[in-house]
């Protein structure tokens, strides 16, 4: 008769069987071919969009050529490209209206008009106000006697920085966002395990597992073998897309991407076992897959909240508060911290600050979902509620 197996060897049993039926799944190709094609599409969206560049046709009447000059000076301070026509004012108006045209410009300096179709531009619109007032000070300065450029020298502005401006300042902000998504896509695997518990209950298959190896064996196992699946993909994917980067010659900060991608290891780690030892315990209190989606619907928002800020407010403020806050809020640092990081705004000790938070969590999430694990997984039925979970058998 055979020695029962230690807690470790159960555990690593267990994490085998799940790590080699995930590789080995036909929707582990997929997923990862999935997420290239995403990646490319979101890549190459980026690169049209930016490579496109907005021209506004302003039509310009006789009256207000004088305007012109002072016009494209602005218009190319102001990024804004701008294509001046001479018209007149009538065929200005048709073609206006006939979207030949983006707006007419008449009038002169007693008064200028702008003219458009149905919606007013709020790029063009400044530019023409500015190049008005611009035109109209300097009438009234060389009115009075005074050089206009004179003024204007003696009202230059030099903008500094404190901090010397990064030059690799796209490159770092292209890393920080692919790990972001990187993560999100990777924190997918976490919901794997509640389906794979409840897969496991509804086919009574846990009960012949917990003949011979105790709940806490079977939950381990499981969460540290699909999370080994998960960074596996995470590895093939971030060397893929680090690879490509290199060879096309978008990335030529192979020292960010390395430190990068080991960051977005890490922080996977992290946020993978605080969300899959939930999803382990919600699954554990139902027995069929209909009654686990509506249970860990909620979970989907703490994955999706940060991605979409880290997106939106990263790019443009990337020292915004409510980055910096939620870079240490367990549930949430795992997608914002590493961003931070990438872009030079997170030095290391916050976060290891961060890290040591999200593991204080980790203790305390998996102690109490291994509670409500051990005490439902073997009920079948009704859904055992969380209080029920929670009491000692």
């Amino acid at each position: 008769m055979s020695a029962p197996l230690t807690a470790s060897q159960a555990v690593a049993l267990v994490a085998r069987r799940e790590f080699v039926t995930q590789v080995k799944s036909r929707s582990f190709v997929i997923g990862i071919v999935f997420t290239l094609v995403i990646f490319a599409v979101v890549a190459g969206v980026v690169v049209f969009i930016s490579s496109q560049t907005e021209e506004h046709t302003l039509g310009i009447t006789p009256s207000a050529s004088g305007l012109q000059p002072t016009l494209e000076q602005l218009a190319a301070q102001q990024d804004v490209t701008l294509r001046v026509v001479d018209v007149d004012e009538d065929a200005g108006r048709a073609q206006v209206a006939g979207d030949e045209l983006d707006a007419l410009l008449s009038g002169g300096t007693a008064g200028y008009q702008l003219l458009y179709r149905d919606a007013v531009d709020s790029s063009l619109t400044p530019v023409v106000a500015a190049a008005a007032q611009q035109a109209a000070l300097s009438t009234a300065l060389t009115d009075a006697g005074v050089d206009p450029a004179t003024v204007a020298a003696s009202a230059q502005v030099d903008p500094t920085t404190i901090e010397p401006v990064d030059p690799e300042r796209g490159q770092q902000l292209a890393v920080a966002l692919g790990g972001t998504f990187l993560l999100f896509m990777g924190l997918q695997y976490a919901a794997g395990v509640a389906g794979g518990v409840v897969e496991e209950k509804q086919s009574r298959v846990v009960e012949l597992l917990l003949a011979t190896i105790k709940p806490w064996h079977l939950l381990t196992g499981k969460v540290i073998g699909i999370g080994a699946a998960g960074l596996l993909t995470m590895v093939i994917l971030g060397a893929i897309a680090g690879g490509i980067g290199a060879a096309a010659g978008l990335l030529t900060l192979p020292t960010a991407a390395v430190g990068m991608l080991v960051m977005v290891l890490v922080w996977y780690l992290i946020g993978f076992f605080l969300f899959a030892a939930v999803y382990a315990a919600l699954g554990s209190t139902v027995s069929r897959q209909e009654e686990l989606q509506p249970l860990i619907a909620p979970m989907v928002f703490l994955v999706i909240i940060p991605f979409i800020l880290t997106l939106n407010l990263l790019p443009s403020d990337p020292r915004n508060p409510i980055l910096a806050v939620l870079s240490y809020v367990p549930f949430l640092s795992q997608t914002v911290m590493p961003a931070r990081y990438a872009l030079g705004v997170a030095p290391l000790w916050e976060v290891a600050l961060s890290a040591l938070i999200a593991v204080a969590a980790i203790a305390v999430v998996v102690r109490v979902a291994a509670r409500i694990y051990r005490n439902s997984i073997l009920r079948t039925g009704a859904r055992v509620s969380l209080r029920e979970a929670l009491r000692s058998r």
